[in-house]
């Protein structure tokens, strides 16, 4: 066999079982046999300014850091924000995918026993469809939609306004002691996003390939322009003999001006000079005198007499 077709098949098969194995992880840990853990858990970092606390953090299907502010705006005072692992408060209702920046746990103090509190947790990662999910473990439906208020500010931020009662179901500690405990999360659809990310890349390719192909026929035309000027040039000559058959045919003198004139000229003079290289003869320079050549003749053909009738080899002197 080829030693080229064994090495093709070689690497063929390598290819493939590298296939076969990523494909067979990926089952694995779709199906939850194999326990490869959260790679895209998000790990915020907590830091405070004022009445305002921020979490920097990499969300889920996102390579950039993306930072969330949460600030209490009425009936209380921010007392801490931290994160929560999702598998503390996962349920079947719910999917991980949808909270792509994780739970958050809020801590809300100086609250009136049973009133209420309005935070706002705002970012430039949210969209107008983003929703804001609320937890209590001692509802019979652990999750659900708060209903918040999504908020345009500048900057492209948008804002979630969401009011937590003392007491109420948002707040996990069910007493109205005057803290309020909130834990949700930011919600987005995943599947909004992967088929609006799909959407994008579908039509960014022909975007790009468009743009792409702009481009070739701008710099195929200015190409072309470039090699008809540059071809202007050297088809005087031609545009010069073109004209002068016509004049034949028609009868007609053609006007010829000093530039035509000048390029007739240097083509004679080259094509002359060409056959008289060609034939062998000898260009005699113009700045050289006509008698110097006469004798160089003469002393040539005397020499080539004297080879001949050598008068004194005839005679043996």
């Amino acid at each position: 066999m080829n030693k080229a077709l064994k090495i093709g098949l070689d690497r063929f098969a390598r290819s493939m079982l590298f296939t076969a194995v990523v494909s067979w992880a990926g089952f694995c840990h779709a199906a939850g046999l194999f326990n490869f853990g959260d790679i895209e858990k998000p790990k915020p970092e907590f830091s405070r300014s004022g009445d305002t606390i921020a979490a920097k953090l990499v969300p889920r299907a996102k390579s950039t850091s993306i930072v969330i502010r949460f600030k209490v705006i009425a009936g209380g005072q921010l007392e801490g924000v931290e994160g929560i692992d999702f598998q503390a408060v996962d349920r079947p209702e719910v999917n991980v995918k949808n909270f792509k920046s994780a739970a958050f746990e809020i801590r809300i103090g100086n609250v009136a026993p049973g009133g209420e509190a309005k935070v706002t947790i705002s970012s430039d990662f949210f969209s107008a469809s983003t929703a804001f999910y609320a937890f209590n473990s001692k509802l019979e439906k652990p999750w659900m939609n708060v209903q918040a208020v999504n908020l345009s500010q500048p900057e492209r931020v948008r804002e979630l306004l969401v009011t937590a009662r003392d007491g109420g179901p948002l707040d996990t500690d069910g007493a109205a002691n005057g803290n309020i405990i909130l834990i949700g999360g930011p919600r987005d659809s995943f599947w909004g996003y992967a088929l609006g990310t799909l959407f994008i890349r579908f039509f960014g390719i022909f975007i790009v390939l468009s743009v792409l192909m702009i481009g070739m026929i701008l710099s195929g035309l200015a190409f072309k322009l470039y090699a008809s000027r540059k071809k202007s040039g050297s088809g005087k000559l031609t545009d010069i003999i073109r004209r002068g058959a016509v004049a034949e045919t028609t009868g007609r003198p053609a006007e010829v001006t000093d530039e035509e004139v000048a390029v007739i000229a240097a083509a004679v003079h080259l094509q002359f000079k060409h056959s008289k290289a060609s034939s062998g003869e000898m260009i005699v320079s113009a700045s050289t005198p006509d008698d110097s050549w006469a004798a160089e003749g003469r002393k040539r053909i005397m020499n080539d007499r004297f080879m001949v009738f050598n008068r004194f080899n005839r005679f043996g002197n």
